[in-house]
């Protein structure tokens, strides 16, 4: 796990020192992936890759480890899949967005699921649709929680998380919506010190979407769960407005008592118990 409380010097924010961008196609025909073939492919070489998995978009990245150098063009480094059966093959009401990161060679990198139940609790709580999804990566066995929260009526839209360091401690960031910008644009603020750490610029258009991930802190651009909460919460800008349509709907219907919402078995998976994975059996009885 990387070093995260440096002193103010070594963690001072500057220029861009990394950059993920996630492209999403507006079609389905592209290289990765064209017949049954090139799928059956992909799954051999991991079983991350579902039957169901639509390849949506890919993964660009350039980097630099120092301020002195220039960033380089952008290169390919993967590519990114939709779970269709799970959101473009059920009723609007029953979606659940699941999407993964994959290197150019087909390894799994991270994937972000929705979880619905968070969503409901949250929004009967506020009174408006909020969202929440997990995020796993192959960098850690800690889950990550993004969560949307209600600041005010005058505030932009906010979400928050929190990563581990060494010596039990953390860092805790909220990504805040940006005022004044033409696109669905994001800043990434550190809550120690108060600094932006990062920024996502979005780009809409006819072809799909471009959402550009670029990191400030030195340290935090070699932090690979960072960087991977990140890009994760980039694709899912461009499905949060079908997201909020469908919380806001099902909710409404709930109250009503015209639909209870059910949960995939795969999300109730992730609400298990962690303390059987990560504590002794001794240690079970003293918490």
């Amino acid at each position: 796990m990387i070093e995260l409380s440096k002193n103010k010097n070594e963690r001072k924010v500057g220029p861009i020192y990394r950059v993920f961008s996630q492209d999403l196609y507006s079609t389905g025909f592209h290289g990765e992936e064209i017949g049954y073939r090139q799928d059956e492919m992909w799954r051999s070489k991991s079983r991350q890759f579902s039957r169901d998995a639509d390849i949506v978009g890919e993964i660009m990245e350039t980097k630099r480890t120092d301020e002195k150098e220039k960033l380089t063009s952008l290169e390919k480094i993967g590519f990114i899949i939709l779970r269709q059966s799970l959101w473009s093959e059920v009723d609007d009401l029953d979606k659940r967005l699941v999407v993964k990161l994959f290197s150019n060679s087909g390894g799994w990198i991270a994937s972000m699921e929705e979880m619905l139940a968070e969503e409901y609790a949250s929004s009967f709580a506020s009174d408006e649709p909020l969202i929440a999804f997990t995020v796993i990566t192959k960098d850690t066995e800690i889950i990550t929680w993004v969560k949307q929260f209600r600041r005010g009526g005058l505030s932009t839209e906010n979400y928050a998380f929190y990563i581990l360091g060494p010596k039990n401690t953390f860092e805790a960031f909220r990504i805040e919506g940006a005022r004044a910008t033409l696109g669905d644009d994001f800043n990434i603020i550190r809550l120690n010190g108060h600094e932006t750490v990062a920024s996502i610029d979005s780009k809409f258009g006819d072809f799909g979407g471009e959402f550009s991930v670029k990191i400030k802190d030195p340290v935090l651009a070699e932090n690979e769960w960072f960087c991977r909460v990140l890009q994760c919460f980039s694709i899912m800008i461009a499905y949060r407005g079908k997201i909020r349509e469908k919380i806001n709907k099902g909710f409404h219907l709930w109250k009503k008592d015209k639909k209870n919402p059910t949960l995939h078995r795969y999300e109730i998976s992730l609400l298990a118990n962690p303390r059987k994975l990560t504590l002794k059996l001794d240690e079970l009885e003293e918490v």
